[in-house]
């Protein structure tokens, strides 16, 4: 009763805030405003056109004119800083000070120490962050075809790998921050969207985003406790300007290509290859065809996407809107996605500013057809003498029943796998400035997330004959319920201002609830209605109707204070303490402390001389953070579940059984991590950059143990029990290489390399020596692991039998490790590793002009990939009743494959990842337009690599992995790979 009494209150506070903040957004109070105008120059006295006029801690702001000249309105006259920015140049602050005059210079670097980067709960300049924190702003995201964050991202963070293992246009990209770090399938960084905790990077077009930072180190991210263990990602969207109403448009049309498909033989080939084996073409050859299935499935896919915003507002108020539009076609014929966007944010300012309202509301629909992987193992085994279409027009079918056989093009045409997505969330926050210095906030949020799934197989299909087509309909929702509170004080002490000093303190309540219902059918009478009548199937089997819910709650305090001088010493310290309803009885709350600290070596006195060193700044920071994304609702409880039936009184009742131990020792993962590093900007800003080391160390990793029956009920439990270690360093360097009126040259070059390492498995009560995982597949191997983790090793430890070759009788020269005589088993060691030594990025962007000029290449260096398809299609094990690839290996190997180190590869890379050449016009005469560029990118332009298969680069969750073995077997090219794509785009963007 006190639990509906708590919680109705709750919703009661909601609803009265709400319209608190409706109420407010309506009105405005006067304030005492003053004009300020001036210039913006640069280091030569030249005007800078185009600046950012910026009013702090606003959106009130304007640009300057072609003279470099602005003029902006600030509320209050004395106390409103004002921040002067333009790319390539340090961000220069200026408090008004009753002045009606201000003049800015602004000095050339390729690092800003000015610039505002955002953290949890709060934002600090870059010169005065202790922590370790990576930012990318606009104008350095990546260009060309984008879907989300990840893309804008990838390759631009040292340590931060972000993997697209697919082609599939509707398959998001991993996210991996200074390695694994849990068997639990890891989840990467939090996603923080402006401020909120918890976000869906698909929400957020990459029209609408303005900034994303990268907390890297446990002393930067442990405010946001045991959701952090991953790192977290802050997104912050664009908001309105107070200069003026602008109209903007983003706009492009891209064609993707396969960038490389598998060497099968062709008609000839197949035949060359019968004849020199003496074998009877006959049953087979009597099409005369010379089909490529792999070219029969794809496309030239092309896509287009529109992005309109309109923003705008004064001193009090902005407001910006957005929608955009983006239709991607895959390279597949049956792959598509189509999503639109909506994003809308007001502010309001008022009680002479101390009151600040703010509103936000998005929608994103999205439509996405997915592709059935199973239909590139039929184009690799179909007989290129094998035609897509008989004689007669209607689809060859011949093959459909036999094993690993079928017409995958008419898979395509007739079967259908669609999910409909729907995410909703509106966010409102109220702040109030106490007193001087002393601000309170109050953060509403709620977001609702559908998700419709629909599948059909045709029963002509080789997928659908056995059950006479197959249909299957799945309805999720996700609800998601936020409130937070904040007090955050800021003060700055002394004649001269040099000391600094600034307090947070936060409560936030959050609630997660999911709901999920499934039904599938079987032997339908026709395939008309596919999965839109499933009542009308004859083959309904126990278990084809579920559903399910769950529900958890997260409440937490934190608090975090920095202290600084002169911006010579700086020290800042965090602590967040967690309670969850998904932790067991006995560890329902945890504790997540951090503290770091900064020496600004470059503003001692004995630095003055040292005229080429711009800044220098070394710092430290050490902290504790969670991860309980592994941990499910219910976990820790005793559960019952279905089992079979039992007949009593005349009727056959469901039966129950445990299955599900109870565990109330269950608990988050925690990770520390010890951070030590380095930032200096040189040479007048010529050279600037960061160096890393780090020790992350997590413990108490949770992963399913089998346990004894008895004591035990249930023959497994979940436990914490594991340890893991990943110890790494990192360089970024920025270098204006070249920097003339005309004409700038600037690099960015980011290097990482992370040792990952298992350090404990086991405890005295729960008890593995190694886990087998992997799941390669060839025939005859079927249940063959290819990794190992264990004690000692890191996570994508290659584990099978080794290979050194094949003898001149076609047989694999196998090593016998135990020396027992025998290849068996027993012989599988270790081979190769994953994970690469060397992570790397480098960026090199040009101006001349008017012209714009970029390309971004990215790798990695040392790591081992499994080529599943030469393994399995690289044979004549079964020609030629199915095809194989190209591959000298059809007449060397004279015996069936194995599961070995031979097919295990060098898989270092280097990627033309993105090239784009842009055009701005001047648009100086043109009353009604301020900004008009046109550009072409390319993306995925080449691979420099030995490895043999399709692309170095495969996914590290692989499509159709359990939960319990998702990211435990990296480096493993399935035979369901997806190609990837090669993308040309040509784009224009408009400022009205």
């Amino acid at each position: 009763m006190q639990r509906k009494k708590a919680l109705s209150s709750f919703r009661h506070w909601r609803v009265g805030i709400l319209s608190v903040l409706i109420s407010f957004c309506m009105t405005a109070a006067f304030a005492q405003q003053s004009t300020v105008k001036g210039k913006v120059l640069d280091e030569t006295g030249q005007p800078i056109i185009g600046a950012n006029v910026v009013e702090k801690g606003t959106t009130n702001g304007t640009i300057t004119d072609l003279d470099g000249n602005f003029t902006l309105t600030v509320p209050n006259a004395q106390r409103s800083v004002l921040q002067f920015s333009f790319i390539g140049y340090t961000t220069l602050e200026e408090t008004v000070k009753g002045r009606t005059s201000i003049n800015a210079n602004l000095s050339p670097s390729v690092v800003n120490l000015g610039e505002v980067v955002a953290i949890g709960y709060g934002t600090q300049t870059r010169k005065e962050i202790t922590g370790s924190v990576a930012n990318v702003t606009e104008e350095s995201f990546n260009k060309g075809v984008t879907r989300d964050a990840t893309d804008l991202l990838q390759g631009k963070v040292a340590g931060l790998v972000i993997t697209s293992g697919s082609g599939d246009v509707t398959r998001g990209n991993t996210m991996r921050l200074r390695g694994t770090s849990t068997l639990q399938n890891d989840q990467g960084p939090l996603i923080v969207i402006d401020g909120v905790p918890g976000g869906d990077m698909s929400t957020v077009s990459p029209s609408d985003i303005e900034s994303i930072s990268v907390l890297k180190d446990a002393s930067s991210a442990a405010i946001y406790g045991s959701r952090s263990a991953g790192g977290v990602v802050l997104i912050t969207t664009k908001r309105g300007s107070g200069s003026k109403t602008m109209i903007s448009y983003d706009g492009y049309v891209a064609m993707d290509q396969m960038a490389n498909k598998p060497d099968l033989m062709n008609a000839d080939q197949w035949r060359a290859y019968a004849n020199s084996k003496s074998l009877d073409t006959s049953t087979y050859d009597l099409y005369g065809a010379d089909t490529d299935w792999f070219d029969e499935m794809t496309r030239t896919g092309i896509s287009q996407n529109h992005s309109v915003s309109m923003s705008g507002g004064g001193s009090k108020s902005n407001y910006r809107a957005s929608f955009s539009y983006l239709d991607r076609n895959g390279i597949m014929r049956d792959n598509a996605m189509e999503r639109y966007s909506f994003r809308f944010q007001f502010s309001q300012r008022a009680i002479n500013d101390r009151l600040k309202i703010g509103l936000t509301g998005s929608a994103t629909l999205t439509d996405n057809q997915v592709p059935n992987g199973d239909n590139f193992v039929l184009a690799y085994s179909m007989l290129p003498v094998y035609p897509v279409f008989n004689a007669d027009g209607t689809y060859f079918t011949k093959v459909n029943k036999e094993y690993d056989q079928g017409n995958p093009v008419q898979n395509q045409d007739l079967n259908t796998m669609k999910n409909k997505m729907n995410y909703f969330y509106a966010n409102g926050d109220v702040q109030f400035l106490l007193m001087e210095g002393l601000n309170v906030k109050a953060n509403l949020y709620k977001s609702r997330f559908n998700g419709e799934f629909s599948q059909y197989t045709h029963s002509a299909t080789s997928m659908g004959y056995k059950d006479q087509g197959f249909a299957k309909k799945q309805n999720r929702a996700w609800d998601r319920s936020l409130m937070e509170w904040t007090a955050d004080y800021n003060r700055t002490l002394g004649d001269n201002e040099e000391h600094k000093v600034n307090g947070l303190i936060g409560y936030s309540w959050e609630e997660n609830e999911y709901s999920m219902f499934h039904a599938q059918n079987r032997n339908f009478v026709n395939d008309d209605l596919q999965y839109n009548n499933l009542q009308s199937g004859q083959g309904l089997k126990q278990g084809d109707v579920q559903s399910e819910r769950n529900q958890y709650r997260l409440i937490s305090l934190f608090a975090r204070a920095n202290y600084s001088y002169k911006e010579r010493y700086m020290i800042t310290a965090t602590v967040r303490r967690d309670g969850s309803s998904k932790f067991g009885a006995n560890n329902k709350w945890g504790t997540f402390p951090s503290a770091s600290a900064a020496w600004g070596i470059s503003e001692e006195a004995f630095m003055e001389d040292v005229k080429w060193v711009d800044d220098l700044k070394l710092r430290a920071g050490y902290g504790v953070t969670g991860n309980q994304d592994g941990l499910q609702p219910y976990k820790t409880l005793q559960l019952y579940g279905a089992d079979g039936q039992y007949y009593n009184n005349g009727s056959w009742l469901t039966a129950y059984k445990i299955n599900q131990n109870a565990n109330p020792d269950l608990k988050w993962e925690s990770t520390a991590m010890l951070n030590v590093g380095v930032d200096f900007t040189l040479f007048n800003g010529r050279l600037g950059g960061t160096l890393e080391w780090y020790d992350k160390r997590t413990s108490d990793m949770l992963y399913t143990y089998s346990v004894p029956t008895p004591p035990y009920v249930y023959g497994s439990m979940m436990a914490n029990v594991g340890d893991m270690s990943n110890k790494g360093i990192e360089l970024l360097l920025n270098i204006g290489v070249i920097r003339k009126k005309d004409f700038n040259w600037n690099m960015s070059v980011n290097l990482s390399h992370n040792k990952n390492e298992i350090t404990k498995l086991s405890s005295e009560i729960y008890t593995t020596n190694r886990i087998y995982t992997g799941d390669p597949w060839i025939r005859g191997g079927s249940g063959t692991t290819s990794h190992v983790i264990e004690e000692g090793r890191p996570v994508g430890q290659f584990f099978m039998l080794k290979c050194n070759g094949i003898d001149e009788n076609g047989k694999y020269v196998f090593e016998d490790v135990n020396g027992d005589g025998q290849i068996s088993e027993d012989d599988r060691t270790y081979v190769g590793s994953a994970q690469p030594d060397l992570t790397f990025g480098i960026n090199n962007s040009f101006t001349l002009k008017n012209w714009d000029l970029s390309f971004f290449l990215r790798g990695t260096i040392g790591n081992d990939v499994l080529n599943g398809p030469r393994m399995a299609y690289g044979t004549s094990a079964y020609l030629i009743g199915t095809n194989a690839l190209d591959d000298p290996l059809i007449y060397d190997l004279k015996e069936s494959p194995r599961i070995c180190s031979y097919y295990l590869e060098d898989a270092s890379f280097v990627r033309l990842d993105n090239l784009s050449l842009g055009y701005t016009f001047n648009t100086k005469n043109v009353n009604w337009l301020d900004k008009a560029r046109v550009y072409v990118a390319a993306q995925n332009l080449f691979v420099i690599t030995g490895y043999k298969g399709l692309d170095p680069e495969v996914e590290i969750v692989r499509s159709g992995q359990s939960a319990e073995a998702a990211g435990l077997s990296p480096g493993l090219e399935p035979r369901q790979f997806f190609p990837k794509a090669r993308t040309f785009t040509l784009g224009v963007n408009l400022t009205f």
